[in-house]
């Protein structure tokens, strides 16, 4: 029992790790860095699953906010009033759904699941950037200023990292999980 729970916390501060170096690889075009984060979300929930992948992301969250430099452009509290952090929350609560999806052996439906993840990234981003802009920054940007800042510069991007994820997880798949299922043959013959 120990081993597992030993190996899920390996396997989650190496995510947690993936999801900051991610994060620092960052092109600045506007208010919104053009990152490798979105992959790192993917891969993290598929990865993981649905729980694991929530405390990474709630973890990443936590730390970014006490002022451990882990997003893109640092961290602080402060960080709550960038227009960006929306998507950040969309990562949170898009990690469940893709977790969902990485149970399916069959890979339109991760992809599915994944595409729906990354709409609730884009809806949380989109819904957090028009607040942020309009009622703390007062400036004022209608939705379709929005979704020309924060979605559509990054869409082809984004649904290539999901294709892309998703391919790379139907790969590693096979070698994340063999010692489950030869732990699992082991068990089984000793009944």
């Amino acid at each position: 029992m120990n081993r597992i729970r030993i190996k899920d916390l390996v396997m989650m501060a190496v995510c947690l790790a993936l999801l900051v170096v991610c994060s620092k690889i960052s092109i600045p075009i506007g208010p919104i860095p053009l990152t490798l984060q979105t992959f790192a979300v993917f891969i993290i929930s598929l990865v993981l699953g649905v729980k694991k992948s929530v405390v990474v992301f709630l973890t990443y969250i936590i730390l970014g906010l006490i002022g451990i430099p882990v997003f893109s452009t640092g961290g602080g509290i402060q960080y709550v009033f960038m227009p960006s952090f929306g998507f950040i929350i969309g990562f949170l609560l898009a990690a469940p759904v893709i977790g969902i999806g990485s149970k399916s052996n069959q890979f339109y439906t991760k992809y599915i699941f994944s595409m729906i993840g990354l709409l609730i990234i884009n809806i949380c981003g989109v819904i957090y950037m028009y607040l942020i802009f309009n009622y703390y920054k007062n400036v004022s940007k209608d939705l379709l200023n929005i979704l020309q800042i924060g979605v559509l510069p990054f869409i082809v991007k984004d649904i290539f990292t999901v294709i892309l994820s998703c391919l790379i997880y139907s790969r590693i798949k096979v070698l994340l999980y063999r010692d489950n299922k030869y732990t699992e043959l082991k068990l089984n013959e000793t009944k």
